[in-house]
């Protein structure tokens, strides 16, 4: 008589095995070595808020800090490579999403630099929301409203990050309440 056991077992095993393998690789993937935060510079009723104008808008801040124990390098934002690093996702209470990210530049000059961030220091970018930035899809236009704002530090793979050993991958800050005051 054979048993219908032994090839269920045998099964189970081996699901047994591929998911700790996966479990294994998840917890692998190592942390990124930056945090972000958003840092607004003017406060309305007692909630924080960002400018966005083609021209004359107040500046608002990100830090980006290395929590990790090694110097971290960065691209510098002024070159290709580092122009389009930083981005912000904007929601509205309406629910709808908008990615805002600085628009197609031409590089007369263009060379891979790099800033190196110390161990439990930071890099400030002092943001300034104008004509150079675009919203996809175009953002709606009122003076102020309530907006969901989280930025984004991404950094693609390429040749030169590898050269210059910078961290390729994507950082997310959470999420801010603000008001978003348009000019």
């Amino acid at each position: 008589m054979v048993s219908m056991h032994k090839p269920l077992s045998g099964i189970l095993v081996i699901c047994t095995v591929l998911l700790a393998l996966a479990g294994s690789s998840l917890s692998d993937t190592p942390k990124p070595p930056f945090s972000l935060a958003v840092v607004p510079t003017f406060n309305a009723n007692g909630s924080g808020s960002i400018e966005m104008a083609r021209k004359d808008s107040r500046d608002f801040y990100l830090v980006l800090t290395n929590l990790s124990n090694e110097p971290q390098p960065i691209w510098e934002s002024w070159n290709s490579w580092g122009y389009r690093a930083i981005s912000f996702e904007l929601a509205t209470n309406d629910g709808k999403k908008y990615i805002i990210s600085r628009g197609p530049e031409v590089f007369t000059v263009n060379f891979p630099s790099t800033f190196l961030v110390a161990p439990g220091e930071y890099q400030v970018y002092a943001i300034h929301l104008d004509k150079w930035w675009a919203a996809r899809p175009a953002f709606p236009k009122a003076d102020e409203m309530p907006i969901t704002v989280r930025a984004i530090y991404e950094v693609l793979p390429s040749p030169e990050s590898s050269q210059h050993k910078v961290w390729t991958g994507r950082v997310e800050s959470h999420s801010y309440n603000f008001t978003l005051r348009q000019w």
